[in-house]
């Protein structure tokens, strides 16, 4: 039987916590607090343990690189076995969008292949379940509100995520990205 196990990673609005079993990443949480992430491991992977693994090893520190500017993707394997067809192809296109920049819903509803696809896109970008990796603070309503996040501290950890990848990975700085 494959073992689950996980690891976090205090970061400067709350905590990473990273379940993967020996081959894939299954979960990511991006929370507030410590005790919330124990408690959701708790009652979601309740047959987890705290510990280390190859793969978990190789996770924390590519985030601990992306998150100082030392790498712009990730390289990670993910369960997306659990995703629907729609939501890989959403996270897919969302990965391409580079750090810092921003995308809309309704855009990348398009460069997903799903162009009328604008909400749904909304629902799997709330239902992310590898924040940071597939990069949900990337996307933006269509008006350039930042919209809402799930994660942490919500719209003003989706602020300071972007903020920190513009200052990290200055280049040309366009408030969208494949905006049509």
């Amino acid at each position: 039987m494959v073992g689950l196990y996980w690891q976090e990673l205090p970061v400067t609005d709350g905590i990473l916590g990273v379940v993967a079993d020996d081959v894939r990443l299954q979960r990511i949480y991006y929370l507030a607090s410590r005790r919330a992430l124990r408690e959701t491991l708790a009652r979601e992977f309740p047959t987890a343990v705290f510990g280390n693994s190859d793969l978990l090893t190789e996770a924390v520190r590519q985030f601990d690189d992306v998150l100082h500017g030392r790498r712009r993707f990730f390289s990670l394997p993910l369960a997306s076995q659990q995703l629907s067809p729609f939501a890989r192809a959403v996270g897919q296109a969302l990965q391409q969008i580079p750090p810092g920049q921003t995308v809309s819903y309704a855009a990348l509803a398009q460069r997903a292949g799903f162009p009328k696809a604008a909400r749904a896109v909304g629902r799997v970008m709330a239902r992310n379940p590898f924040p940071i990796v597939i990069p949900c603070h990337r996307v933006i309503c269509s008006d350039g509100r930042p919209g809402q996040y799930s994660a942490a501290r919500g719209t003003a950890s989706k602020l300071r995520l972007l903020a920190a990848e513009r200052r990290m990975f200055a280049g040309p700085q366009s408030p969208t990205a494949g905006e049509s």
